[in-house]
């Protein structure tokens, strides 16, 4: 089976859906209004359609700025926002053009980072992240877990599922990798690319050792509750559902 990047999924049949979403989810929206500042110069990371910003400017914040690395998400972008006022440009997250300390907040929604299917390039994501942040400056991320109990049964299954199918066929990808196609079957075909579900510790340790400091942490399973940790021990007690979220300092 052929080899399918993510940017040519992103750019083809995965467009539609991520360049028409509208409005902010409820987690999003918590994180957004209680962290970040209206009036500070803030970038987000794989902007696709420009939803979050979209939002973010009827919020009133005022100096927004996105990027994302398919093309075509950015020209849709740039119609959406029909003041002209957001900029938006093509740049690859693995290495950005922005200057150091470009940036009074960040934000890697929508699981950006585990959207890279290497560990490379996922390394590379956060350390620009981070040099592109002023000093004590927010950054806010959020990623795919594997710890998740929002699948139940089912989820656990699935693992099992991958993890033979690709013992059969000799492969030694992690089950952390699970495919992001789920249409057509292709899910059951174990086909790239692949999501990288992050489990709790190795993702406070991939921001942490580049140099981020952790103020808050949460799934949305706190943050509905309007809950947010202030450390890994204290979140490793609460159950994970759905995106883990963690709001950083430089």
């Amino acid at each position: 089976m052929p080899v399918v990047k993510s940017k040519e999924f992103y750019s083809t049949e995965g467009f539609d859906e991520w360049s028409e979403r509208t409005g902010l989810y409820p987690d999003e929206n918590y994180v957004i209004q209680k962290y970040l500042y209206p009036g500070l110069k803030t970038l987000e990371a794989g902007t696709g359609g420009g939803r979050i910003l979209g939002e973010m400017k009827n919020l009133g914040f005022t100096s927004l700025y996105g990027y994302d690395f398919v093309p075509a998400f950015i020209e849709r972008a740039k119609q959406r926002d029909t003041s002209g006022s957001i900029c938006f440009e093509v740049q690859d997250a693995t290495c950005l053009n922005y200057e150091d300390s470009s940036f009074d907040q960040i934000l890697y929604l929508q699981q950006l980072i585990s959207s890279i299917d290497d560990e490379t390039g996922r390394v590379k994501a956060v350390k620009e992240a981070y040099r592109i942040l002023r000093v004590g400056g927010t950054a806010i991320f959020s990623f795919i877990s594997f710890e998740t109990r929002t699948g139940g049964v089912m989820y656990q299954l699935y693992l099992m599922y991958l993890y033979l199918i690709r013992k059969l066929i000799g492969s030694s990808r992690s089950v952390q990798y699970t495919p992001l196609k789920t249409g057509g079957g292709a899910i059951f075909l174990d086909s790239s690319p692949y999501l990288y579900r992050y489990k709790l510790q190795e993702a406070y340790q991939d921001l942490t050792e580049v140099g981020f400091k952790v103020a808050a942490i949460a799934s949305r399973e706190q943050i509905i509750q309007g809950i947010m940790c202030d450390s890994l021990a204290a979140m490793s007690e609460q159950p994970i559902k759905g995106a883990i979220y963690f709001v950083c300092k430089k």
